[in-house]
């Protein structure tokens, strides 16, 4: 508002907003995780290299240039490994209700955002922990499969690396995600706090292996005991013991209520 009675003039978003990548340019190079038989088990396999065109975007998570390590220490990766890609079992009605949400919508029983594939994610959430339930939050549908997105494809969404690796459980890796700074985020910070102290950036020249993967399979005891920390995880409150409705009874009670 500027003087009394006066309205700030609105503007076309394209004016405002810097243009962001969609999520098809963060996600089209990926293969689909159901594809492949050994992520119903693991996390990750060996997918080789893309076969469709790449994104800015893409080429930028995949590190196929200097620039894109951001003068970050870059790591020893198999680029030809596909991480944090564990399958979801997801019943034959609930991707019937993904396959017939518009994009850019809610799916109305599960409450899941279906992504546009010339849109930008919905906000990806960590959900709550033990002592509220321990209720994971929503991945978003995938806007061209009938499932979820896996957490890889949260990363590309956030904005992580292909070689930066998360816990091998959707949980605990979904949790990372939703409760990280995206990167492209912090980094746009970070340059105007080095610009306004006048700092003159240098990229370092080692490159530095990856962490041992066994770290990404503890839970949280296990983790607890080799850092020497005490377990952090609170009592989990129950609640009213409610048994969880079935998918079935939910479509029925929607189509007595619509009769």
């Amino acid at each position: 508002m500027g003087a009394k009675g006066a309205v700030a003039p609105r503007y076309p978003i394209t004016e405002i907003l810097v243009p962001a990548p969609t999520c098809q340019d963060a996600l089209d190079d990926l293969p689909d995780a159901e594809q492949y038989d050994e992520l119903i088990s693991s996390d990750s396999v060996c997918v080789g290299e893309p076969t469709s065109s790449l994104s800015a975007y893409a080429k930028e998570m995949r590190c196929l240039d200097s620039e894109a390590w951001h003068h970050g220490y870059k790591r020893k990766w198999d680029p030809r490994l596909m991480t944090a890609s564990l399958r979801t079992a997801h019943t034959e009605i609930s991707r019937r209700r993904f396959r017939n949400t518009k994009p850019a919508a809610v799916e109305p029983i599960s409450r899941f955002y279906k992504l546009a594939a010339s849109g930008v994610s919905n906000t990806l959430r960590a959900g709550t922990d033990s002592a509220r339930g321990a209720f994971t939050s929503p991945r978003p549908i995938h806007y061209r499969y009938d499932r979820c997105v896996t957490v890889r494809e949260m990363a590309r969404l956030h904005g992580f690396p292909d070689w930066f690796r998360f816990h091998v459980t959707k949980w605990h890796g979904g949790r990372q995600i939703g409760n990280s700074v995206p990167p492209p985020l912090a980094r746009a910070v970070a340059v105007s706090v080095r610009e306004a102290l006048g700092v003159k950036p240098a990229s370092p020249e080692r490159t530095i292996p990856l962490g041992s993967p066994g770290l990404l399979e503890m839970d949280m005891t296990e983790a607890a005991a080799y850092w020497s920390v005490d377990v952090p995880i609170a009592k989990r409150d129950r609640k009213s013991g409610a048994t969880k409705r079935k998918q079935q009874d939910i479509e029925r009670e929607l189509a007595r209520a619509s009769a």
